[in-house]
């Protein structure tokens, strides 16, 4: 391990509520009746080389490193084991131990994760950490509605923020969307942002979206910078807007049951190791993100930075959008703890 990631690893020990690292998986059985070798799947769906894969890979090294061979993490790459929603089905009965999921696929579980991906939520990037490393984003991922469906929350990952590029021309305001066919997600949310926008929502299934913008069926869509460099989406829709409508974060989550198969100090190292992992992550995604800039660049890509008065455009646009999502007095609590994070 070179001296970076030494001293990055270090950080992570004393980041985030570490001291509750095991706090969610209960009934561990007494450390005499467990055997001497527990071995774990993880399910991943990202590719060989990914950031993200390069950091649950880190975390498997070092659990079986620090518990000294006593847990042995077999992590598949590629979606080997099947996608997201599956894998967390399997994981609810230990079929699978851990799944890098994300908080999309996961707010389908659990319903307060979609309060962390509301559009034009967050002030920044530095926002949207304090949310997900505080109180507020630990609070879920470690909380009673994970542990009712089974699930124990290891930590977040960077996925990035989601932009809007487009095939017609260079945009200098959010509002010069106006008119065009945007793709989405099947999204209600998404879908009443675009309107919001004046602009034609068309939902489109991901493995379309270069063919629909390359044929005109739609002007444009959203993803975030560095997917829309490797699925080579500049090519017919050169015209990229940062505006940060959404961050995402992705998972990694652990079966209550399997948390029952590990003893509880593997299971706190389990747990710290992951956490570390994720400040690790962090640092490559970002660089993941600078690099995938200066080659878009050099394929002439058009990237117009967001304007903050777009941002309180966007925003006051959106703010209706929220509170209108869920009406229950949990949902618009967190929600409004959310927006006071970033004041």
């Amino acid at each position: 391990m070179n001296t970076t990631v030494k001293t990055l690893a270090a950080m992570g020990t004393v980041f985030f509520l570490m001291a509750a690292a095991v706090s969610g998986c209960a009934g561990e059985p007494e450390a005499g009746a467990l055997p001497e070798t527990v071995t774990l799947t993880l399910a991943n769906n990202h590719p060989d080389g990914y950031c993200t894969t390069k950091a649950v890979e880190w975390f498997a090294e070092e659990v079986e490193r620090r518990t000294e061979g006593r847990v042995v993490i077999e992590v598949y790459n590629n979606g080997r084991l099947g996608d997201t929603v599956s894998c967390l089905e399997q994981m609810q009965y230990g079929g699978i131990d851990i799944v890098k999921a994300d908080v999309p696929t996961m707010a389908n579980f659990v319903t307060c994760y979609n309060a962390l991906q509301m559009p034009y939520i967050y002030q920044d990037t530095e926002h949207f950490w304090k949310v997900h490393g505080g109180d507020i984003g630990m609070e879920i991922l470690r909380g009673k509605a994970m542990e009712e469906k089974g699930v124990y929350g290891l930590t977040y990952y960077d996925a990035g923020t989601r932009c809007f590029y487009n095939r017609k021309k260079p945009v200098s305001s959010i509002r010069d969307l106006k008119g065009m066919q945007i793709r989405i997600q099947e999204s209600n949310l998404m879908m009443a942002m675009i309107k919001a926008l004046e602009a034609q929502p068309v939902v489109t299934v991901y493995s379309e979206v270069y063919s629909a913008l390359e044929s005109g069926a739609v002007d444009g869509a959203d993803n975030s910078i560095v997917n829309y460099l490797e699925q080579s989406f500049y090519k017919v829709a050169p015209y990229f807007l940062e505006d940060n409508h959404t961050y995402s974060a992705d998972l990694l989550v652990m079966s209550q049951i399997s948390c029952q198969e590990v003893g509880e100090e593997d299971l706190k190292i389990i747990g710290e190791t992951a956490l570390e992992s994720w400040e690790l992550q962090k640092v490559w995604w970002a660089e993941a993100e600078e690099t995938a800039r200066k080659r878009l660049e050099k394929e002439n890509v058009v990237i117009t930075p967001f304007s903050q008065e777009d941002f309180e455009y966007m925003n006051q646009i959106c703010m209706p959008l929220w509170y209108d999502y869920d009406k229950t007095d949990e949902f618009l609590d967190l929600l409004d703890r959310i927006v006071a994070a970033g004041r």
